[in-house]
């Protein structure tokens, strides 16, 4: 394994080692069961966005994993659309920081966090910390974990994961502001025309 490789799975393993975390701690501490994605019957969009999500993350991460460890081997049957070191670290960086927005806005949430749209339960609207600059830290997060595997490890597989997911997030972005446009109602509309979506626009 070269140290691009050894770094990717270190990343992987704390990102992965910290939401499973936020879901224990949450079903322990709180009883409550974050993790609603794809769950219950909520509408065929909504329905549709999160089985969506949860198949394009799912194949986002299985390819993170499998290109930390074995990236030398499948570089002879995906070759990297462009070759730099430099640029390979830049995608590390770039993984880093989206996973520090994603750990922040997860810590941020506190017990309002969820996986998913939650139809059954009224969460507390957050605006504080990360939340004041982006009405979804945590999805910026994943978008930038999504680009920064794509420069680390550049081929054709990596760039359709990283477009794919980009699209299943946003379009779940939109469900769930129509989900708190309707239970937060005034609060959320205050909110989301004074906060960014994602960060500047």
């Amino acid at each position: 394994m070269t140290l691009v490789s050894i770094l990717s799975l270190l990343l992987f393993v704390i990102f992965l080692s910290s939401y499973i975390s936020k879901l224990i701690i949450m079903n322990k501490k709180s009883g409550i069961k974050a993790l609603v994605l794809a769950k219950g019957n909520k509408g065929k969009t909504i329905n549709f966005s999160e089985s969506l999500v949860r198949t394009t993350t799912f194949l986002w991460g299985a390819t993170w994993l499998l290109e930390s460890i074995f990236s030398n081997w499948l570089d002879d049957f995906l070759p990297n659309l462009f070759t730099n070191n430099i640029i390979n670290y830049l995608g590390l960086l770039i993984i880093l920081i989206g996973l520090i927005f994603f750990v922040s806005s997860m810590i941020t949430m506190k017990n309002s966090w969820r996986v998913g749209i939650d139809k059954d339960t009224k969460t507390q609207l957050i605006t504080n910390g990360l939340y004041k600059y982006s009405r979804n830290p945590a999805f910026v997060g994943f978008d930038l974990m999504f680009m920064g595997l794509f420069i680390t490890f550049p081929n054709i597989v990596t760039l359709f994961i990283c477009l794919i997911n980009i699209l299943a997030i946003h379009n779940l972005i939109l469900q769930e502001e129509k989900h708190l446009e309707n239970t937060i109602q005034e609060d959320y509309l205050f909110y989301k025309y004074n906060t960014p979506r994602y960060l500047i626009f």
